[in-house]
């Protein structure tokens, strides 16, 4: 009868594990590196649709009325479009593991949402359109938990507001700390010194919470 080799045994099973273990490793690289084209995809697909806005800005400008009603429904059916977007990123990012590694991302898109604001803006101006902009300022990363909770109520406030009203509503949220100057001018423009804050139409100024009943009495 053979005596079995403890020692053979033992780095035998060391060896499998760490086989185990750098199998383990790679396809958790690899699932992450996934993930991370596909955010970014994401993010380049609102980038290529906002650039695209920005060439219609200086038509916005200089509109004619006669276009203004395929130019407002085109706007209506963008802002949708966007808004649904940025829901699906927020939610695949609670699940993602990536941290700073979307941080570019995430401020170009602040970048695109603060152009289609602008955009929004100017249309509403040159063709007298109905709908209303809704700005919601808030802290990507807040600075306490009571900050964090406020701005999770708020936003599912305003998020229940948009289901209602839909495309009678642009509602873009922007970021303050993602110390970007354009975002920063804008804050300082309107006198928003905390977080969360709402603007309705460039005129009316909300900051901490708001009921959905008390905000759609301004709208």
């Amino acid at each position: 009868m053979v005596e079995k080799n403890p020692k053979s045994a033992f780095w035998k099973s060391l060896v499998v594990t760490m086989i185990l273990f750098l199998i383990g490793v790679s396809l958790g690289i690899l699932f992450e590196s996934m993930r991370a084209n596909h955010v970014k995809d994401k993010y380049e697909e609102i980038e290529f649709q906002l650039l695209d806005s920005q060439l219609r800005a200086n038509f916005y400008q200089k509109i004619d009325s006669d276009f203004c009603d395929y130019a407002i429904q085109e706007n209506l059916e963008f802002s949708d479009r966007i808004y649904e977007e940025g829901k699906k990123l927020e939610t695949y990012e609670k699940f993602s593991k990536l941290g700073n590694a979307l941080e570019k991302e995430k401020k170009k898109y602040a970048l695109l949402k603060t152009e289609f604001w602008m955009n929004s803006k100017i249309l509403k101006e040159q063709c007298n359109a109905s709908y209303t902009n809704i700005i919601y300022f808030y802290r990507d990363q807040p600075l306490n938990d009571n900050e964090k909770q406020e701005q999770n109520v708020q936003s599912k406030v305003l998020t229940d507001l948009k289901e209602k009203y839909g495309a009678d509503i642009m509602l873009i949220p922007i970021p303050i700390d993602f110390n970007i100057s354009v975002i920063s001018v804008y804050t300082r423009s309107f006198d928003v010194e905390t977080v969360p804050a709402i603007l309705i139409n460039e005129n009316i100024k909300l900051e901490g919470l708001h009921s959905l009943e008390e905000i759609e009495k301004l709208i």
